[in-house]
C-alpha cells in the first residue's frame, strides 16, 4: 500500500470500500495501526492478522492483549480503541466490503455462523501459518494480475481464509465452552444494549426484556462484569456520542438527536459528566 503509517483515520477513508472498484482491501505487513485516545467504529466484515509484537486493544468496551496467538476476527459492528501497541508490532489482513461479504455468505451459508460476540480468537501456530499463506497468495495475485484481474480467483482464495476462520472457530473451546447463568445474562443484556440504546437508556428497560426484577439484573451483571448494568449504558452511549464527534460533521445537537436525546443542553450534562469534557471540547480537543 501508498501509505506506510496506516492509522485508523486513514484506515475509515479506505474502508468506504463501495465507492472503490475492488470489493476488498489487502492490510499489508507494512501498514501500522496508531494508537489513538479516542474510539473509531469498525462496521465492515474484516480479519487481522498478528505476525509479531503485541497491541492492547479495547472492543465494545473489553480489553484484550492482541498477539500472535490470537487473530481478530470482526463480522459485526464493534467500537474500537487501540490502547498501546509494542515497536515491533505487525500485522496483516483483510477488509471486505459489505455487498461482498452478503454475497460470501449467501453463497457459502455455513460462513454466516460466524458471529463472534468479542472478536477475539485464539489460533495454533500451524493454523496461523495456514492463514498467513493464504493471505499471501491473495496479495500476490491481485498485484501480479492487476490488468487480468479475475474475481473467481480471489473469491476463492477468499473463501478457503474464512473457512479455515470457521474451522478454528468451530474447535476453540474458549469460545464454544458452555456459558454460566450470569454471562449469557450479560451477552443477552449487551446485544439488546446494542440494539435499543437510542431508545431505552433505562435499567429497568433491560431488566423487563429479560424478565428479572431491575435489582437482580443489576446485581448479575455487576458481579460478572464489574461494572454496573447502568455504567454499560453510560458507557456504550457515551462510547458512540465521542465516534460520532470525532468522526462525523454532525453538530452536536444533530449527534443529541442520534443518540435519543431531546434536549442538546441534557445531552451536554450527560456527556460532561461521564466523559469529564463538554461535546465541543472533545471534539475540539482534535
Amino acid at each position: 500500500m501508498e501509505n506506510h503509517v496506516f492509522t485508523f483515520d486513514i484506515l475509515l477513508r479506505r474502508m468506504q470500500l463501495e465507492k472503490n472498484d475492488s470489493p476488498f482491501v489487502i492490510w499489508e505487513e507494512e501498514d501500522l495501526f496508531d494508537s489513538h485516545e479516542y474510539p473509531v467504529k469498525i462496521d465492515l466484515p474484516c480479519v487481522f492478522i498478528c505476525l509479531c509484537g503485541e497491541m492492547e486493544i479495547e472492543i465494545n468496551l473489553t480489553k484484550y492483549s492482541f498477539d500472535n496467538t490470537h487473530i481478530l476476527c470482526f463480522t459485526r459492528p464493534c467500537a474500537c480503541r487501540i490502547i498501546r501497541r509494542s515497536r515491533d508490532f505487525k500485522c496483516i489482513g483483510l477488509l471486505l466490503s459489505k455487498s461482498y461479504w452478503h454475497q460470501l455468505v449467501f453463497s457459502e451459508q455455513r460462513l454466516g455462523t460466524i458471529i463472534l460476540r468479542d472478536s477475539f480468537m485464539k489460533i495454533a501456530k500451524e493454523e496461523r501459518s495456514y492463514l498467513v499463506g493464504l493471505h499471501k497468495l491473495l496479495g500476490q495475485y491481485s498485484r501480479q494480475h492487476r490488468e487480468s484481474y479475475s474475481p473467481d480467483v480471489s473469491y476463492h482464495l477468499i473463501t478457503a481464509l474464512f473457512y479455515q476462520i470457521l474451522k478454528i472457530y468451530e474447535n476453540n473451546k474458549e469460545l464454544n465452552a458452555p456459558l454460566s447463568h450470569g454471562q449469557k445474562l450479560l451477552y443477552d443484556f449487551l446485544d439488546s444494549l446494542r440494539i435499543y440504546y437510542k431508545e431505552h437508556k433505562e435499567v429497568s428497560f433491560y431488566a423487563e426484556r429479560l424478565s428479572l426484577t431491575p435489582r437482580y439484573f443489576t446485581t448479575v451483571i455487576r458481579q460478572v462484569s464489574g461494572r454496573t448494568a447502568s455504567q454499560w449504558i453510560e458507557r456504550y452511549i457515551i462510547l458512540e456520542a465521542q465516534i460520532l464527534l470525532r468522526n462525523s460533521t454532525l453538530t452536536v445537537k444533530e449527534i443529541a438527536y442520534e443518540l435519543g436525546f431531546e434536549d442538546t443542553s441534557f445531552f451536554s450534562k450527560y456527556f460532561s459528566r461521564i466523559s469529564g469534557l463538554s461535546p465541543i471540547k472533545y471534539r475540539q480537543s482534535f
